[in-house]
Order: C-alpha cells, then sequence, then structure tokens
C-alpha cells in the first residue's frame, strides 16, 4: 500500500520533467533522458488511473496505456514508441555505458512530448 505521504503522480510528472528540463539546459543528456522517462511514467500513471487502465507498475504495461490512452482520445497522440525508447535510452546507459541515441528525435521534441502529456495530466487531474 502506498502511504498517504505518497505525492499524486501528476505532481511527481511535473516536477521530474522540471529537472529533465533542468539537465537538458545544462547539457546533461544522460539525466535529462532518465528524468524524461520518469516524468513520462508518471504522467501515464496518472491518465491511466484517470481512466481505469491497469499498469500495475510495470513498463510494457505502460507501453500498452500509452497506446490505449490515444486510441481513447485522451493523448493526440501515441506515446507508447517514445515510452520504449526512452526505456532502452536509459537502459543503454545504465547497463551498457552507452550515450542516449535518440533517433530522429532531438532532446527537445522529447521534453515538448513528455510535457503536453504532463500538461494533459494536469488538466485531467483538476
Amino acid at each position: 500500500m502506498a502511504s498517504m505521504s505518497s505525492k499524486p503522480k501528476v505532481e511527481i510528472a511535473r516536477e521530474h520533467l522540471s529537472k529533465a528540463q533542468e539537465e537538458a539546459g545544462a547539457g546533461d543528456l544522460r539525466d535529462a533522458v532518465q528524468w524524461s522517462f520518469a516524468s513520462l511514467e508518471a504522467a501515464i500513471d496518472a491518465l491511466a488511473e484517470e481512466h481505469d487502465i491497469a499498469i500495475d507498475e510495470k513498463h510494457w504495461r505502460r507501453s500498452e496505456a500509452a497506446t490505449e490512452l490515444h486510441e481513447k482520445g485522451v493523448v493526440p497522440k501515441d506515446l507508447s514508441d517514445l515510452h520504449r525508447l526512452l526505456n532502452e535510452e536509459r537502459k543503454g546507459m545504465f547497463y551498457e555505458g552507452e550515450d542516449p541515441d535518440l533517433g530522429d528525435l532531438s532532446m527537445e521534441d522529447v521534453l515538448s512530448e513528455v510535457e503536453a502529456a504532463v500538461e494533459i495530466a494536469e488538466d485531467e487531474a483538476k
């Protein structure tokens, strides 16, 4: 059981996003990717909770939830690819010591996509 002091996921999503933006601004791509991933997960969690989609704290369920949220019209785009990409890059950095490779996306693209998801979650939490 979560303790009573635990913050709403939507607040966590915003805090992690701010940290990601800070790290990106400082030029630390690795930390920016890590915090972006954490923010996106929290935003997906918050939205999934609002829409009765079970995630059971599993990464792969979050990717499925992201697709489902898009199909339900909650988010304008399917964020499952971004979620998977950030998760893979995060693992590559931690376990293989690799630099993140975001493919066609810039860090700014990632941050704006995550921010859009966080804003939708904030709107829904009101």
